[in-house]
């Protein structure tokens, strides 16, 4: 189609002949200052470390000057919850010794390890399989992790890194609790995240309504608890005593439940959440203070400027995790990519926290000159 060679034609063609390099030159050169690597992101960042007291150039990822000194003598399992598609090879990675890895299989009924039925009660039933399956036949500890090696719910702190955590946690310390959630965080768990009563639906809680029948026919001689309360989401370490704190028919009543329950896998698999403290500890609330639980069971230890500094930094980091969506970064090109230049000097912010935090936690006394009760804030 030609158009015709009207005044008001004649008018767009010549707007758009300045108009289209104009939208093009504004879009490159919106790029090229989000992305482009000079100087001043360089600035912000070596200002950020020098305001941390550490050198960037000292960070390690593997930390491994500052690893815990395991006690040799300490047997360790490690339970992980997978699909036969999961790839665990970073279970080779681990810094632990007599380190013995047990692979489930949720979807392969031929699996060496197995649940007793596919796709039910999510990592749970898994776990209670194994306790079930090995009560006799136990280690010093077990850990319980599912098949990612970044998933979503290990914090920053932890370099959202399964290997990182678990080759910086202490496992002296676990055999002194018998219990330890590898996730420390409040968020969405302490310290009354669930309560029992309630029987309407709440959507950020949706095991919430079913929390008190599943509790009562899991622990039928128990009185339900009014809260329940501790940090997500199903991986913990736990004790040979722990675990035998209960019979192990106790192990057989809690995978029925699973497979008989007509709760979806989702929900059922989030019922048990809330109830590993209960079982291994006979406590409904299960909230230590986050940053010296941090220091006691990671050796992450934190002086209070800098505790005050990471609060305001994950705060900042939420909103703008939350606030930088695909229609926003449409909208406004510029704003969006800022954003994420922000997140990435937060995130390194962050490292260099951490990095200096265990550099405070690698003595023994430096530590307990910090911790105090681990309960107290």
């Amino acid at each position: 189609m030609t158009l015709s060679k009207t005044p008001c034609n004649l008018w767009l063609l010549y707007c758009w002949r300045f108009l289209l390099p104009a939208i093009v030159l504004s879009t490159s050169f919106c790029v090229l200052w989000n992305w482009w690597p000079v100087p001043r992101l360089q600035n912000s960042l070596q200002d950020a470390h020098r305001n941390s007291d550490v050198d960037a150039s000292h960070v390690d990822s593997n930390h491994v000057d500052s690893l815990p000194n395991h006690d040799r003598n300490i047997t360790v399992n490690l339970v992980v919850a997978t699909l036969s598609n999961d790839d665990i090879s970073w279970t080779e990675n681990l810094g632990i010794p007599n380190l013995n890895v047990i692979r489930y299989v949720s979807d392969d009924m031929e699996a060496p390890y197995h649940p007793p039925v596919p796709y039910k009660g999510r990592e749970a039933l898994i776990y209670h399989a194994y306790m079930h399956d090995f009560y006799d036949d136990l280690p010093d500890i077990t850990i319980f992790t599912h098949a990612d090696e970044t998933p979503w719910h290990m914090e920053s702190i932890l370099n959202s890194s399964m290997t990182f955590a678990l080759s910086h946690l202490d496992l002296n310390e676990v055999l002194e609790r018998q219990y330890f959630n590898l996730r420390v965080s409040w968020e969405n768990a302490c310290p009354n995240w669930i309560n029992t009563t309630k029987t309407v639906a709440d959507s950020g809680k949706l095991e919430e309504k079913h929390m008190h029948e599943a509790f009562s026919k899991v622990f039928p001689d128990n009185q339900v608890p009014e809260i329940l309360a501790g940090p997500c989401c199903s991986q913990f370490a736990v004790t040979r005593d722990a675990v035998r704190r209960n019979p192990r028919s106790q192990y057989q009543i809690n995978m029925d439940w699973l497979i008989e329950t007509e709760l979806d896998d989702y929900i059922s698999g989030r019922v048990w959440e809330h109830m590993w403290p209960w079982l291994f500890k006979g406590e409904a609330v299960d909230c230590d203070v986050e940053w010296k639980a941090y220091c006691k069971m990671y050796h992450i230890c934190f002086n209070p400027e800098s505790r005050v500094r990471l609060t305001n930094l994950e705060e900042e980091k939420k909103y703008l995790q939350q606030k930088n969506g695909l229609l926003e970064e449409f909208l406004d090109l510029l704003g969006g990519y800022r954003d994420k230049k922000r997140l990435d000097e937060i995130n390194a912010i962050i490292a260099a926290e951490v990095e200096n935090a265990l550099e405070t936690g690698k003595t023994q006394e430096r530590r307990m000159e910090l911790l105090g009760d681990a309960y107290s804030s």
